[in-house]
């Protein structure tokens, strides 16, 4: 008898062990926040993120920092939301499917100007003799300028300034209201349409993680705001992540 206990202690120790190993028991006993939060991080590998939900899960608000999308670095996308239905066992999940969970949203996307040089610098590094690129937010719009340099019996230097502003709609964030300048002389609006369509969009709308409704859009010294001004919970319901 002393054996067959023994031999059923086992057997239910390894069944518990099972449990708590599988993915789906495991997200079983989490609340949602918690859940919506694993999901994220899996998903876009964020520096840091806030989830919070209502007990339910009726409205949930999420804020996500240091995600890379196509490149850029965004300081910050937030968003509230009311939902459909609460976001159960989203494991495995298509993430840009789980909008359809979503009724009415508010979001809030912060780019900012370092993280927008740095982009352009690793875009242009495989561009022979661009060089001394320069990135300057102001609340007017978004100056960029380099210099370009081509050797043909002699060596030109060829300064190049863009003066731009950024818009968002359904195709994503987009630079427009463009003027280019070459040695400081303003270039047809042509070239400049050009130009913009080989750029545009800077990010595609789909490549956003969350669904975000924009009402407004600025620019400071140092960042871009595109903004329909999300509001967090007032609920304990709470959970966050910082990357190692």
């Amino acid at each position: 008898m002393s054996v067959f206990s023994s031999k059923y202690k086992n057997i239910i120790a390894l069944l518990f062990l099972a449990a708590a190993l599988l993915p789906g028991v495991a997200f079983a006993d989490m609340r949602i926040e918690e859940e919506v939060g694993h999901f994220l991080v899996k998903e876009f590998d964020p520096e840091s993120i806030v989830v919070q939900a209502t007990d339910g899960g009726s409205f949930l608000y999420a804020k996500a920092s240091g995600i890379i999308i196509e490149g850029v670095r965004i300081e910050s996308i937030s968003m509230s939301a009311m939902m459909k239905e609460p976001p159960k066992n989203v494991e495995g999940k298509d993430p840009y499917k789980l909008a359809d969970l979503i009724y009415m949203s508010w979001g809030e996307v912060i780019i900012k100007e370092k993280d927008i040089a740095d982009y352009c610098r690793q875009e242009t590094e495989d561009i022979k003799g661009f060089t001394d690129l320069k990135c300057d937010f102001t609340p007017e719009g978004i100056h960029i300028s380099g210099v370009y340099t081509a050797k043909f019996l002699f060596t030109f230097k060829i300064r190049l300034s863009a003066i731009t502003k950024v818009a968002f709609d359904n195709t994503g964030l987009y630079l427009t209201n463009a003027k280019f300048f070459i040695n400081g002389v303003k270039q047809p609006d042509v070239m400049t349409d050009g130009l913009l369509k080989e750029i545009n969009p800077l990010i595609k709308r789909e490549k956003i993680p969350f669904p975000v409704r924009i009402t407004k859009i600025y620019t400071t010294n140092d960042r871009i705001v595109l903004t329909g001004s999300p509001k967090k919970l007032t609920t304990d319901n709470v959970w966050k992540y910082t990357k190692p």
